[in-house]
């Protein structure tokens, strides 16, 4: 057996000149210990495809229509919270100025701006028809990304001319972060769409706030400006627009029901398709849960039984995103909603000629649309007139130099994130906390409120000369199945055991240390981990779209070890480990099951609230919402815990950082002592050991 005393001074290696050959012989045997293959290559490589397969039941609708029109103002009110518009209905009046006219041979277009979200205004574009003597059917009529020109880009304003002079008041506004509302380097520079970044922009994931929200009340508030307007027939108000304006098309009309009517062009499609394929990473047509309770599908079917048409591009056109299959299918599952209310015919799916876009014979589409259902009238072809096209320049509403941009927008919402609790007073007191901090964890991971029981299988057992070496499967649902090693000491029984969150080699230093305390070590790969592939991109859209982040599905993968361990070695105590992405998910799962004795985790940063600043998207959406660490770690309490964080840290900001958490061990068990706080270069394997053999079973 190797001292305790070679391996420190060794710092690590593996294989050094001079310590002779019972060190390499342990070091190479353990080293294909943790990494020699137990699970077959084509498991390993299809299992997360294969549950995300299994995962993605299609939403179903009711099959009367007393159940949905029960069913639909929760599944609103469900859908305004996912997004974050919850306080929807308690907005005031739309604001907006006037700044400026252009005079055009039959209609004018004033330019205004209209304030969408608190602090940041919207330039668009309001198309008047001249002499008007009653009130006129009104569209709102918006781009996509169309980076440089946005309203002013010619589709747009071909749209908005040909509906105006068939007498419709017409509202184009730039879409987010485009043309004016740009805030790329050279919005201009890649034509025809230009450039941007409302695609790098995601620290609004650390927060309740979704750009998803920003988008539909960008709509909502044109909506409300024409509400405002005495020459508005708010009986015939429309909404239509192309690619992601397409996708605002049915998400506004979803949500208000003053949308009297909606053409969506090229942006229908199905969450699923976009999961199954790693397609669309617009954060906000994508809010974080949407699909456990929604596809897009459900959206058309809100907006029944007012008309919808979905014009689609041309099949075999548009099959990054919104595939003309796709949104036939979206129709078809939309469409038995509208049969419900005797509307079959009031939504149809038309595949145009052309590719991605709002062209021409998609446009003439539109018309006939809202000439049947604003005008009464029945045409073949509704034919599309010339027109002199407005250079952008001209078409300019001017921003205030102090509108907040949609980064502003995220900053500010994690400026504020949810204070901490008031600490407790007494045991009833750290009870209450606990619960109502665990309610929120629950929630932001996702965690199903029914699992299966974990069976624990063994694969192969051998012996070396100090240890006892098992190979292990854990199955913790169908097809989830996470290969691990067991090492135990040789000669007695263990009476306590740590589970190491992967089978990493820079584990390998602490094999001789834990067995030197008597202590039984499992190492075990979770679920897209070591020989388990992650699916890449395709999973990551499934555990967003269904609110059930990776780290939800580790703390899920960490309770079934947990329990078969348990049930395995009769109730014998349990320590876990996790480092750099597995410790926030070791944290977790320690927060949240108290048969978890001890914990150490080697955190990439000191909270949340540090880490949303840096640029990343967050590992649970929302969770500044509700949470940050340092709450999280109070659910631990009054079990040990050892929260290690990288070289460097500030110390005075570590300590003011979990002052609160603290405390709270103190309040909750006597002692602030089973709360230890440090520095991850400050311990060593022999003190991980230790500490562990101490707290689990009391041995020094």
């Amino acid at each position: 057996m190797i001292s305790r005393g070679i391996w420190r001074r060794l710092n690590g290696t593996l294989i050094l000149a001079g310590y002779g050959f019972a060190l390499r012989l342990f070091a190479q045997s353990y080293t294909e210990l943790l990494k020699n293959p137990i699970l077959a290559e084509a498991e390993g490589h299809s299992m997360m495809f294969s549950f995300v397969e299994r995962s993605l039941h299609p939403i179903e609708l009711p099959s009367t229509l007393k159940e949905w029109e029960a069913r639909k103002p929760l599944l609103r009110h469900q859908i305004q919270q996912i997004v974050g518009l919850e306080n929807l209905d308690q907005r005031d009046p739309v604001k907006w100025v006037s700044k400026g006219f252009l005079d055009r041979d039959g209609y004018t277009i004033e330019k205004i701006i209209y304030e969408s979200y608190p602090g940041m205004m919207v330039p668009a574009l309001v198309y008047t028809p001249k002499g008007l003597s009653a009130p006129a059917p009104a569209m709102v009529s918006i781009p996509g990304h169309v980076y440089c020109d946005g309203k002013a880009n010619v589709e747009a304003q071909a749209r908005s001319v040909n509906l105006v002079r068939r007498g419709l008041i017409v509202v184009a506004y730039d879409y987010l972060m485009t043309s004016e509302r740009n805030t790329g380097a050279n919005p201009c520079a890649l034509m025809p769409y230009g450039g941007g970044n409302d695609h790098g922009l995601s620290d609004f994931s650390y927060t309740a706030g979704t750009p998803t929200a920003l988008e539909i009340l960008d709509g909502i508030r044109a909506i409300d400006y024409l509400y405002a307007r005495k020459d508005v027939d708010r009986s015939r108000l429309g909404f239509t627009g192309e690619s992601g304006g397409g996708n605002s098309t049915y998400w506004v009309a979803a949500l208000d029901q003053r949308v009297c009517l909606a053409v969506s062009s090229c942006s229908v499609t199905s969450f699923d398709y976009w999961i199954r394929n790693n397609r669309n990473w617009d954060w906000h047509q994508r809010p974080p849960g949407i699909r456990r309770i929604a596809d897009i599908s459900t959206l058309l079917a809100l907006i029944a039984p007012r008309p919808l048409l979905v014009i689609s591009a041309l099949r075999g056109t548009d099959s990054e995103e919104a595939p003309f299959e796709e949104a036939e299918n979206a129709v078809r599952q939309a469409k038995k909603v509208y049969d419900l209310y005797g509307a079959g015919a009031d939504v149809q799916c038309w595949e145009s000629n052309t590719s991605h876009g709002y062209q021409q014979d998609k446009r003439e589409r539109m018309y006939r649309w809202v000439e049947r259902y604003f005008f009464a009238r029945e045409t073949e072809v509704s034919k599309e007139s010339p027109f002199l096209v407005g250079p952008r320049t001209e078409l300019i509403c001017g921003l205030p130099p102090s509108n907040k941009t949609f980064e502003d927008i995220y900053q500010e919402w994690i400026r504020h994130p949810t204070p901490l609790p008031s600490l407790p007073h007494d045991q009833a007191s750290v009870v209450q906390i606990q619960q109502v901090l665990s309610k929120h964890l629950q929630e932001l991971l996702g965690l199903p409120a029914q699992v299966a029981s974990p069976v624990l299988s063994l694969q192969k057992v051998s012996s070396r000369s100090n240890g006892i070496l098992k190979q292990l499967i854990f199955e913790e649902e169908l097809g989830i199945r996470l290969p691990a090693v067991e090492v135990s000491p040789m000669g007695h029984t263990p009476n306590a055991t740590v589970v190491f969150l992967g089978r990493s080699l820079d584990f390998l230093p602490a094999i001789p240390e834990m067995l030197s305390q008597g202590l039984r070590s499992v190492f075990v790969d979770l679920r897209g981990v070591g020989e388990i592939d992650s699916g890449d991109g395709r999973t990551d859209n499934w555990a967003w779209f269904m609110g059930r982040p990776w780290p939800g599905l580790w703390v899920e993968d960490i309770n079934a070890i947990v329990t078969a361990l348990l049930t395995e070695y009769g109730n014998e105590p349990i320590g876990l480990i996790g480092t750099a992405r597995l410790a926030k998910p070791a944290l977790f799962a320690a927060a949240l099951n108290p048969n978890i004795t001890a914990l150490i985790a080697n955190l990439p940063d000191l909270s949340y609230r540090h880490e949303a600043h840096k640029g990343n998207v967050a590992d649970v959406p929302r969770v500044l919402a509700t949470l940050d660490l340092p709450a999280i770690v109070a659910l631990v309490a009054p079990r040990h815990c050892w929260m290690r964080f990288p070289d460097g840290t500030d110390e005075l900001e570590l300590r003011s950082t979990y002052e609160w958490s603290t405390e709270f061990y103190q309040r909750a068990s006597g002692t602030s002592k089973a709360l230890r706080l440090g520095l991850v270069g400050s311990a060593n394997w022999n003190e991980t050991a230790r500490w562990f053999a101490l707290h689990l079973r009391g041995k020094v």
